[in-house]
């Protein structure tokens, strides 16, 4: 028995379609370690249909920016680069064209390129999710093991790539939770007894603590 695994993508306005296949599976006699899909075509599933749906949104978004939002001009290439983007089901090297701004108003620069200050960050917010999910219950090495087993980008992720993602996110969330404040409480601390109880339930966060006695 053959198995052909296809994509179709229809446009906005309804007109054409795009068919392209992802995946061609063979199956023999039934045998149970054949039963439905393994673990590795699983994930080159994922991967074929992560390439595919990107690649798909790319072409459209570039057809967006081929033109002036204002006056609708179209406007002129400079040239291109690739870039690498990595998702949770496979690295995808991306062509960022470079494009020349109208002149129907001032600006900064000459040219831009929209897909790389569009992903600032190279990598996905999923991945580095699960990342920063798995190394703050694990170890970095074994986050990485884990990611190996059922991801199809796990052979590009190492224990250093997991540590400095794992770290932005820490900076990331630490900034936002604004300077660090001793007391919330105002007021002078003689009065604090007449101030009314607060709303239950109370919730306190400890980072880490050392209980010498049940006593």
């Amino acid at each position: 028995m053959k198995i052909r695994v296809q994509v179709i993508v229809e446009s906005d306005n309804g007109v054409g379609e795009v068919v392209q296949d992802i995946a061609r599976l063979e199956r023999g006699q039934l045998r149970p370690e054949e039963l439905g899909l393994t673990l590795t075509e699983a994930k080159g599933l994922l991967e074929g249909l992560q390439r595919t749906v990107i690649e798909r949104q790319i072409v459209e978004y570039s057809k967006q920016q081929s033109s002036c939002p204002l006056c609708s001009k179209r406007r002129s290439r400079k040239g291109a680069h690739d870039i690498v983007y990595r998702t949770i089901f496979g690295k995808i090297e991306l062509s960022s064209p470079r494009l020349f701004h109208c002149r129907c108003q001032p600006q900064p620069a000459r040219s831009f390129s929209p897909l790389a200050e569009l992903l600032i960050e190279r990598t996905a917010p999923e991945l580095r999710y699960l990342e920063a999910k798995f190394a703050s219950l694990v170890s970095y090495g074994l986050s990485m093991k884990l990611f190996e087993e059922v991801l199809p980008i796990g052979a590009e992720i190492n224990a250093s790539t997991i540590r400095n993602h794992t770290l932005a996110v820490a900076e990331r969330l630490e900034s936002e939770l604004g300077d660090e404040q001793a007391f919330f409480i105002e007021g002078c601390e003689r009065d604090w007894e007449e101030l009314p109880r607060p709303d239950m339930p109370l919730t306190v966060g400890i980072d880490g603590g050392y209980v010498d006695s049940c006593e």
